[in-house]
């Protein structure tokens, strides 16, 4: 008789892991991964039809009676928008990004400016005088950095050939070229 109930508690035993097991699959099943068939992703004309619908049954929801709050719907379709706004916006950042880094990646690029002509640099980029004349200009918060004698170029101030110049900002900073010039430059610029 003792061989009969051990052999039932050992039935026990293995139903309740299995019932624990079934439960721990199920749970693990209605949480779901981001992107899953439990968890989609949704694109804001989903969520548009998904509004459209409700609002097309009279303002309840799936039939339980409960009504619709149209203000709530309204506010919805406001953060939706804004939210999808917020992705475009930052995949066009993303994009100028990739665009900086890969002009910076090519190097230096050889631009020649007339005399008379401005060579105005955007915020990080660097200039260094190959031949020809230029004097710096001043942007509205700063001066450029001629790199290679450590000092700032004041307005006005001669720029020597051969020198590594770095415009912090794109506030105006940049050189006028005083006798035709080729410059190398790495990053933005503007010729006017």
């Amino acid at each position: 008789m003792s061989k009969l109930r051990e052999n039932k508690r050992i039935l026990v035993l293995i139903s309740i892991l299995l019932i624990c097991g079934a439960v721990v699959a199920a749970s693990a099943a209605a949480v779901g991964q981001p992107g899953s068939d439990t968890d989609p992703l949704v694109t804001k004309s989903y969520v548009d039809q998904q509004i459209a619908k409700i609002l097309a049954q009279g303002g309840t929801s799936g039939g339980t009676g409960a009504t619709v709050d149209s203000a709530a719907v309204e506010q919805l379709r406001t953060d939706v928008g804004e939210l999808t706004k917020f992705i475009i916006d930052s995949l066009t950042q993303i994009e100028a990004l990739k665009n900086r880094v890969a002009a910076l990646e090519a190097g230096f690029a050889v631009v020649q400016v007339k005399k008379n002509q401005t060579l105005l640099l955007a915020g990080g980029s660097e200039a260094l005088i190959r031949s020809g004349k230029a004097t710096a200009l001043k942007g509205q918060n700063g001066v450029l950095v001629d790199v290679s004698a450590g000092i700032d170029l004041n307005h006005g101030v001669n720029v020597p050939v051969q020198h590594l110049l770095i415009s912090a900002s794109a506030d105006g900073r940049g050189l006028l070229v005083t006798g035709d010039a080729y410059i190398l430059v790495r990053g933005g610029y503007t010729i006017k």
